[in-house]
């Protein structure tokens, strides 16, 4: 494979066919990750009976109904069909089936279907009946019928099967529901995460409806957006573009990340945000605090402290990577203070320093506690529609938000639950073990999503970050640039500081946990790969011999990451054949 053209400097700026490349492949990576990403086709109306409500639907003359279709929406209750044959079925709404297409089989031999609210709460968004050939029956509800008509006026939304492209999927159906919630001023469900994520994944709610699609689009726009920022990354650490375009396209070639940016949870953006963070910490870093103007040294520090600000806003682990942030920054300052000592400017280097952490102060403490507080938002509009009656005022907004603190830190302190799924720390580098995120089969064929790491890009990222510290250890990056050895120590920070702190952690831990520390492993990789191919001791065509292999990982991995239809052969094979991790936990 041919090298691409070099820049024509070596320089961490962009030129135009910088620009081409990567905006190119983040094209055609948001092409690919959209499609099949769910259905827009989704019933929209509700349904919501008292306890005691009756409806009867008449299926138009007397059927054989060998099935019942039930689209659910958020509620807890039991309902019941009863048949003119006398058959009955008991229907039990759980949050769990929430928003996806449930079939309940059942033997009736009836024109009318007479449903009744046992208990509790019911919504439900359709409800579909079929035959004996699985074809739906026409349906209707006595005129008027109000709200009732609710259950059958989106009869072109019924799916031939329930699969992850018609409905909710593991974790969805506490981050997207409660990004329903949020549009609607409901009661959030989920808040064990701060709410920033859950806001972004509401987004795609209000243009596209409550649809796979519309709750997942936001997440996978994320998800390719990072991409330029591992780019641009790239091209600060390397100064070439094809050193840059190789972290780019392996994370774009990764599973996992393929995985989590379509999945409508919260950790796509907390590692988006956290890219950004260190991005800007770099081109901070890059400026000279004693004689740069004061627009070189504040714009990338302010970013920076915004991309704390909604980092954290989205998940906790922000602040794993802001105690990388604080590392750098005061070795900066300190390694500053050296230089200003050595030239007779100590009292430049104390004039100007005062100024900066001034500066931070505000940028990365009083603006990300404010973008926090801001964040909760839908939660204190919930206690508004709670309390109408009662004047909800800024003093009872932060009692909201720190009895929110206080119930998530209790959460995850004192989580004692097992998974199938979990796994150590220690694990992660080399994909051990995947988070099942969806399984269904059909016939000979199955239908799998796992989030795991592609071992054509963990398994060499991991032995290559390995290898890098050991360079760096013996001194045999000594002669190397000074770019090179300073996005060394930025990496090694990076990379520590979003997973070290697992090491303490306590509670069952997952996989995609390792999620923020891909990036600086891969980029690690790439670092050394350069470090050798600049000595001599590997051909510069070694990287895109490991680009090619990522790739072919890719495709064949891709069925069990996306969801897409293969043979139980095919999974057998790359789960017992094909070098990976645990990936179908026993299914196949």
């Amino acid at each position: 494979m041919r090298n691409l053209p070099a820049s024509r400097n070596r320089s961490p700026r962009l030129d135009r066919g910088d620009r081409l490349v990567m905006w190119l492949l983040t094209l055609l990576y948001t092409v690919f990750t959209l499609i099949n990403l769910g259905t827009l086709n989704f019933p929209q109306t509700v349904w919501k009976p008292v306890t005691g409500e009756r409806v009867v639907v008449d299926l138009g003359g007397t059927r054989d109904v060998s099935a019942v279709w039930f689209n659910g929406n958020i509620a807890v209750g039991r309902l019941h069909l009863a048949a003119d044959d006398g058959n009955s079925l008991e229907y039990e709404q759980v949050y769990g089936e929430m928003f996806s297409w449930r079939k309940k089989t059942v033997n009736f031999h009836t024109r009318y279907v007479a449903l009744t609210v046992l208990s509790g709460d019911i919504a439900l968004n359709e409800i579909a009946f079929l035959d004996e050939n699985n074809e739906r029956i026409a349906a209707s509800v006595p005129e008027p019928a109000g709200t009732q008509s609710a259950l059958l006026d989106e009869p072109g939304t019924v799916p031939e099967a329930s699969t992850y492209f018609n409905g909710m999927y593991f974790d969805e159906i506490y981050h997207a529901r409660t990004g329903y919630e949020f549009i609607h001023r409901m009661n959030p469900y989920e808040w064990t995460h701060p709410p920033l994520g859950k806001t972004f994944i509401s987004l795609g709610i209000r243009i596209f409806g409550m649809t796979p699609f519309g709750w997942r689009v936001i997440p996978a726009l994320f998800g390719a957006g990072m991409l330029p920022v591992v780019f641009l990354l790239g091209k600060r650490f390397f100064c070439r573009r094809d050193y840059a375009f190789l972290a780019q396209a392996l994370m774009a070639l990764d599973t996992m990340h393929y995985a989590q940016s379509r999945i409508a949870t919260v950790d796509v953006f907390i590692v988006f945000f956290i890219l950004w963070m260190f991005f800007f910490m770099t081109d901070y870093l890059r400026a000279d605090v004693l004689h740069d103007p004061w627009k070189k040294i504040l714009l990338p520090l302010g970013a920076c402290g915004i991309s704390f600000g909604l980092g954290v806003a989205s998940k906790w682990t922000g602040l794993y990577a802001g105690v990388g942030l604080a590392v750098l920054f005061f070795a900066g300052l300190i390694a500053a203070g050296v230089r200003a000592g050595k030239a007779g400017e100590t009292g430049l280097f104390w004039s100007r320093v005062w100024k900066i952490l001034l500066f931070c102060v505000g940028f990365f403490i009083v603006i990300p506690a404010l973008t926090y507080f801001i964040s909760y938002l839908p939660f204190y509009q919930y206690e508004i529609v709670r309390r109408p009656d009662v004047r909800y005022g800024l003093r009872d907004a932060f009692r909201t938000i720190v009895q929110q603190q206080r119930s998530m830190f209790g959460y995850h302190s004192g989580l004692t639950a097992t998974h199938l799924c979990q796994s150590n720390w220690y694990e992660w580098p080399f994909a051990e073990r995947s988070v099942w995120f969806y399984f269904g089969s059909a016939g000979n064929l199955v239908s799998n999503i796992s989030s795991f790491g592609s071992p054509a890009v963990w398994w060499v990222s991991a032995a290559g970050a390995l290898c890098l510290i050991t360079e760096a250890v013996f001194g045999r990056m000594r002669s190397d640039p000074d770019y090179r050895k300073k996005a060394a120590l930025v990496l090694l920070a990076a990379a520590a500081a979003n997973l070290l702190p697992w090491m303490l952690v306590t509670r069952c831990t997952f996989q995609y946990h390792f999620f923020p520390t891909l990036p600086f492993m891969i980029f690690s990789a790439v670092l050394l790969l350069q470090h050798l191919e600049e000595r001599g001791e590997v051909p510069s065509w070694a990287k895109w011999c490991w680009l090619g292999l990522a790739a072919a990982y890719f495709l064949l991995l891709l069925p069990a990451a996306s969801g897409l239809p293969m043979p139980k052969m095919y999974a057998r094979f790359i789960e017992y054949v094909l070098p990976t991790g645990v990936i179908f936990h026993g299914a196949v």
